[in-house]
């Protein structure tokens, strides 16, 4: 999952009302609910890790190249996006397209939930997602189960942090890294 993937499943996180009752959401659900979030307008860095990785029969050496840093990219919110963020403020996969979204919570800070997509060759990939945030900058603690063409699953847990570091300087910077 790329980092602007991975900033746009904190943001549809932050959409989410705590005390409610846990029930799966579709992707344009959780869209409309990002209608309230404070989210600050500027340029934005995210940084993604991956913290550990494993499955049966994975060998060391494999799972030591996974486990590191990823992605840093700089991604600009404008104004207009921060007051009303779309769907394309979800992950990986847009609304359609196999995703569900359940057990969102935000409340003090906190973000909680837990995304599931349909793969295309059966089964299903699962991200429970708890982290923190603010309206300026979150961290992100992924842990994702995938399943694999031999029938075995996949764990992998990341970390994602996204800050804002200032104004943009021009809105087509979008997604550009630095």
């Amino acid at each position: 999952m790329g980092a602007r993937a991975i900033l746009l499943t904190a943001l549809a996180l932050l959409g989410g009302c705590g005390g409610e009752e846990s029930r799966n959401m579709s992707a344009s659900e959780v869209a409309g609910a990002l209608d309230s979030l404070p989210i600050e307008p500027g340029l934005w860095e995210i940084a993604s890790d991956v913290t550990d990785v494993g499955a049966p029969n994975l060998p060391v050496e494999v799972q030591r190249r996974m486990i590191g840093p990823r992605q840093r990219l700089r991604s600009c919110v404008t104004p207009e996006q921060a007051a009303r963020p779309s769907a394309g403020f979800l992950a990986a996969r847009e609304a359609g397209q196999g995703c569900s979204y359940a057990d969102f919570a935000m409340q003090g800070g906190r973000m909680t939930g837990t995304m599931r997509c349909a793969e295309p060759d059966g089964g299903a990939t699962v991200a429970r997602m708890d982290g923190t945030y603010r309206r300026d900058q979150y961290v992100l603690r992924m842990a994702i189960e995938t399943p694999m063409p031999d029938g075995v699953t996949m764990r992998i847990g990341t970390r994602t942090t996204g800050r804002r570091i200032g104004a943009c300087v021009d809105p087509g910077q979008e997604g550009n890294s630095g």
